[in-house]
């Protein structure tokens, strides 16, 4: 069993909930704000809206882009393929 604090494990596994704002979901896949907002409108990330205010909150689904990267490794076994 790894504990938390030990580092010979290479793997590093974050939990986050399953829905993320564009704002965190920018600091984890190292984009900017607006380029995951541009996703967002040309509907290349799943999101959900929240109701309540003037426009609702937009969430992004962090549980099926993992889905649809399981999907992607099971297809593509070598990474090169899915270039």
């Amino acid at each position: 069993m790894i504990d938390h604090n030990d580092a010979s494990g290479n793997k590093s596994f974050n939990h986050y909930a399953p829905f993320v704002t564009p704002e965190k979901y920018a600091e984890l896949a190292g984009f900017s704000v607006d380029a995951v907002k541009c996703q967002v409108q040309n509907g290349k990330l799943p999101v959900i809206q929240r109701e309540g205010g003037r426009r609702g909150r937009i969430l992004i689904n962090m549980k099926a882009l993992e889905e649809f990267a399981e999907e992607q490794a099971q297809e593509f076994t070598h990474w090169k393929a899915a270039i």
